[in-house]
């Protein structure tokens, strides 16, 4: 029987707080969006009233097929949800209509949004939610599962002709650990590929035309770092006669590598940013959970730090430019960029044909005074991506949904787009490329070739991502493009293989999982998780750029994180890490 979908009105004096949550922190509210954004069902009229369709009801037949509501984080990159190849291709395969509910794509509003449903006691919801990877944290999927908004999907997980349960042992450990709440239960699907260009996005790039130009070596430590950076303000290197060069430049915050601040921070003390935790971590013995912004290698940090701003060598614009701007200065007509950390070349426009960009090279991360060489790096933490509500009526079939997509065959579709048009396996087209993995000697040939840069340009192929799946390590290390052939001479095709030489083994030998806290811990930790998040933000731009003094205002520093209850916490992560251990 097919279910007519009329989405509900929300009372406009609904109130209902964000469900908070022990990870990164939520990003801020942005403004009201259009009905496609926010998630208004087309079925409403302009007084808000719910509208009945005329011509169909709930007991309407549809064949022999079955609806399921999709509600999904929605992407201005899919031009079309339902006339779409994938659409198409997960309902033949799995005899379903699918009908989707638009949710917003900003993650804080997206929240607000769930929070409101689940609030709201409807039962007129999706029947699943599939949203971009790492949009709910742990504590909020938790709470959500034992309010009865989302159903555990263990059984479902563990049968043995799901998917799911056919993927390489090691790797569904791995996501099972990372899907398990405190109480036991897995409420979502990941989305977890197996990637080591994501595992340390921090990586640092030089002007390499400006080391040439002044006869200068790459530097391997941040002392080396600092007589290069003096060269490059003193000497002019960019050749216009100004002296416009800023010889470190980033933004603080940086999602996906750009935070030049934690990637220094890295030569002194072990440092994961916002990337897992909040940036806690463990100390070398793997048995005790610490703040690393506590500590004095931290401070020595910032001291150097604080030595390149005072000197001119570290841009102020630093810590005042968000991701538009940061862009557009590694893009200005005359390159100003002396050191910077980019997780994606995509910062540079084009960057295969850049000029900007050809000067920079990568460098490996740098060695602090003590020894210490370290980078930011995700502990192949999968998100989850996938949710079932307790209203539908069908959760067999809905899991079968989600579970389409743990076959790394189907997930090819999820991610590069239609076989033979966007991408294919062939292996006459595998044989006749090659890629940096393939050169280095880690894989013996190419196995995938996209045909198209379906990622980067709107299309009804596919949903974005905003969905579970499973990339195995073949696919990334046996991925080519098949737009332009591999060049061993391009700077951008070498990257992959510089990459895991220089920085995939760049951390502790133990590194602090994702930790899972139980509803009542979240409670007790949520608005210090975000209170110390703030704290350390502020601070470590007051003290770089002198308006806190290191020596003098250490001390009032470290009272200010013991004031918004940084020990409670430590002690609440050192449980939650100790169970961990224990299952």
């Amino acid at each position: 029987m097919k279910k007519r979908w009329v989405a509900s009105v929300l009372a406009a004096t609904m109130a209902a707080a964000v469900i908070g949550g022990c990870g990164s922190g939520n990003a801020a509210m942005g403004t009201e969006g259009s009905a496609e954004e926010t998630g208004v069902s087309s079925d409403q009229n302009e007084t808000g009233e719910t509208v009945q369709d005329e011509t169909s009801d709930e007991t309407q037949t549809d064949g022999e097929r079955e609806t399921l509501v999709v509600g999904i984080q929605t992407n201005t990159y899919i031009t079309d949800y339902d006339n779409n190849y994938m659409t198409n291709v997960i309902e033949e395969e799995l005899n379903v209509e699918l009908e989707f509910y638009q949710l917003p794509s900003n993650a804080a509003d997206l929240q607000t949004k769930l929070s409101l449903m689940a609030t709201s006691g409807d039962d007129n919801m999706p029947d699943v939610f599939m949203l971009n990877a790492g949009t709910l944290t742990q504590e909020q999927i938790l709470d959500y599962g034992t309010r009865g908004f989302f159903i555990p999907l263990n059984s479902y997980m563990e049968d043995s002709d799901s998917n799911y349960a056919q993927l390489p042992e090691e790797d569904r450990q791995r996501m099972d650990t990372a899907m398990t709440c405190a109480d036991g239960n897995r409420y979502g699907l990941p989305n977890y590929g197996l990637s080591p260009w994501d595992d340390s996005p921090n990586r640092m790039f030089i002007n390499g035309a400006w080391l040439d130009k002044l006869g200068l070596e790459v530097p391997e430590t941040t002392d080396e770092l600092y007589e290069v950076l003096k060269a490059f303000k003193e000497n002019d290197p960019n050749g216009n006669g100004l002296q416009d060069e800023l010889g470190v430049y980033g933004f603080t915050g940086g999602g996906y590598g750009q935070d030049i601040i934690d990637s220094l921070m890295n030569a002194f003390v072990f440092y994961n940013g916002g990337v897992q935790n909040n940036g806690l971590a463990l100390d070398e013995t793997g048995e005790t959970v610490i703040a690393p912004f506590t500590t004095e290698e931290w401070r020595e940090g910032l001291r150097y730090m604080n030595k390149l701003y005072t000197e001119g060598l570290l841009a102020s614009s630093t810590f005042t430019d968000n991701d538009t701007a940061f862009k557009a200065t590694l893009n200005s007509e005359t390159n100003v960029v002396g050191l910077t950390s980019a997780g994606s070349t995509s910062n540079w426009t084009d960057a295969d044909n850049n000029a900007n960009f050809l000067e920079m090279d990568l460098i490996a991360p740098l060695t602090g005074p003590e020894g210490v060489c370290y980078t930011p790096y995700r502990n192949y933490a999968p998100g989850a991506s996938f949710f079932i509500t307790s209203t539908c009526e069908n959760p067999e079939l809905a899991f079968r949904l989600g579970d389409w997509f743990m076959d790394a065959d189907n997930f090819r579709i999820a991610r590069w787009g239609e076989e033979g048009v966007d991408w294919t396996t062939d292996p006459e087209v595998c044989a006749e490329n090659t890629n940096g993995y393939v050169e280095a000697g880690m894989v013996d040939g190419v196995t995938l070739v996209y045909l198209t840069n379906i990622w980067s340009e709107p299309s009804n192929k596919y949903w974005h991502n905003a969905n579970p799946g499973y990339t195995p390590w073949e696919d990334s290390l046996g991925l080519a493009s098949g737009l332009a052939p591999y060049d061993a001479t391009s700077k951008n095709m070498m990257l992959n293989a510089k990459h895991i030489d220089w920085y995939l083994d760049k951390h502790p030998e133990y590194v602090l999982p994702q930790l899972q806290y139980t509803s009542e811990e979240a409670s007790q930790c949520t608005e210090t998780m975000m209170s110390v998040a703030d704290l350390v933000e502020q601070a470590k731009a007051e003290f770089i750029t002198g308006t806190r003094d290191l020596d003098s205002g250490w001390d009032a520093y470290l009272e200010e994180l013991e004031s918004v209850g940084l020990s409670s916490w430590l002690e609440i992560a050192q449980t939650a890490y100790e169970r961990s251990q224990a299952n």
